[in-house]
This record gives C-alpha cells, sequence and structure tokens, in this order.
C-alpha cells in the first residue's frame, strides 16, 4: 500500500481533515465516557497512520461503507476491505458452500503484497459457540496474530452473540490477553455497543447492525486506531 499523495500530512502521524468544524463521537470502551474529537484537530504523532486493511465477517461487510467514510474523516483513504458472510477465523475453504477462513483471507492479501499501517480483524462471531475450551479459542487467535507478529500494529473488534453469552464471554476475555500479551494491539469493544439496548444498533436478528450501528461499528473502529 502506498501513502496518500495529496494528504503527505499524515506521514507525520494521523490527522483529522484539517479546517472542518464539525465533530465526531467515538464511544468509549468497558462503559468509559464517550470522547468528542473536533476535525481539525491533531490526533498523536506516533500514530503515523496512513493505511488499514481490514478482515472480517458479514458485520464487516455491511459496515464496509461506513468505515471508508469514517476513515476517509480522519485522513486514509487507502484502505482494503474484505468482509464475508459466516466467515470464520480459521474454519472454511469457501468451496461446496463451506464458510470462509479469515486466516486464508489474510494470508491472500499478504500475498498480493497488501502491507497495511495497521490490520483490522472483526473475526470471531461466527467461531462462538463452536470451540471446546479457552485454549481453543486462543489457538484460533493465535493463528491470525502468527500471520500479523509484532511491530505490524493490530485492532481487533470483540464480539456479541447473543444466543451464546457464555462462549461469548471466553472470547472476549481470551481476545484481550491475547493482544495484551502480544503488544502493539488493542481490542475495539463492539460487545458493550452491541449489548447496549438503549443504543438501538441491531436488526431485528440482534446480531447485525442496522443503520445507526454501521455508523458506530466504523467509529469504534477510528477510535481503537487512535488507542494505538
Amino acid at each position: 500500500m502506498n501513502p496518500i499523495s495529496r494528504r503527505s500530512l499524515l506521514t507525520a502521524g494521523l490527522v483529522l481533515v484539517a479546517g472542518c468544524k464539525t465533530t465526531k463521537t467515538f464511544i468509549g470502551r468497558d462503559g468509559a465516557p464517550a470522547t468528542t474529537i473536533a476535525l481539525g484537530a491533531e490526533l498523536p504523532q506516533h500514530a503515523a497512520i496512513v493505511s488499514v486493511a481490514v478482515v472480517g465477517d458479514s458485520i464487516t461487510e455491511a459496515s464496509a461503507s461506513s468505515l471508508r467514510h469514517a476513515l476517509a474523516d480522519v485522513g486514509i483513504a487507502d484502505v482494503v476491505i474484505d468482509g464475508e458472510t459466516s466467515r470464520r477465523i480459521a474454519i472454511g475453504s469457501g468451496r461446496n458452500g463451506q464458510t470462509l477462513s479469515g486466516v486464508r483471507a489474510v494470508k491472500k492479501l499478504i500475498g498480493k503484497g497488501t502491507n497495511p499501517s495497521v490490520w483490522v480483524i472483526a473475526l470471531g462471531t461466527n467461531d462462538v459457540g463452536n470451540f471446546d475450551t479457552p485454549q481453543d479459542c486462543a489457538d484460533l487467535i493465535i493463528q491470525i496474530t502468527e500471520l500479523l507478529p509484532p511491530p505490524v500494529r493490530l485492532v481487533w473488534v470483540n464480539v456479541y452473540r447473543p444466543s451464546d453469552l457464555r462462549q461469548t464471554t471466553v472470547f472476549n476475555q481470551v481476545l484481550e490477553a491475547q493482544l495484551e500479551n502480544r503488544g502493539d494491539a488493542v481490542v475495539a469493544d463492539w460487545y458493550t455497543i452491541a449489548a447496549d439496548p438503549s443504543r438501538e444498533v441491531l436488526r431485528s436478528d440482534d446480531l447485525h447492525p442496522n443503520d445507526d450501528g454501521k455508523v458506530a461499528f466504523a467509529e469504534l473502529v477510528v477510535q481503537a486506531l487512535q488507542r494505538l
């Protein structure tokens, strides 16, 4: 991925679009207060984020347009988004009706020369209910983190699957521990947003984002980039 020539100021750090008077509100994690960032303000200089690659499932696929707009708002136009319905972390070849594998998707992008400032992984929802132990869950996550070792920076969006809250909780706890051990990585807390009925961000299936949810998902990803 090449830096964005018309936004060369981003080489010094991720910078919000200059001169704009509007604001963006980003959702805090774990119940933390939301933060409002004025467009035109400067983000931390160490960020240096000029490109992003996102690999996810149907939630990512549905939110792709909102993601592109939210990233463009903070000056990132060099974006690859690969979201596929029913995608799991590792299982599936996509052949004969099988689900698609996130590991295979990441490998394919890397093989094509994709080398973003930050990888965003939004997988795990379709793995909830399909692992036996926390270690099985950790092994799934490690398959991705081994493909993207530090100092490659990583955002992983956690999961909300109300049909199996026990395994949802296990996955999110294991994910938090794995990324903390890895370093150069943060968890984007979709669970807290999606599980809050007052936010009304989900469709009637209580799983996929509605129009407001797509915007909330995209803003959550941008907020996570700010924490790297």
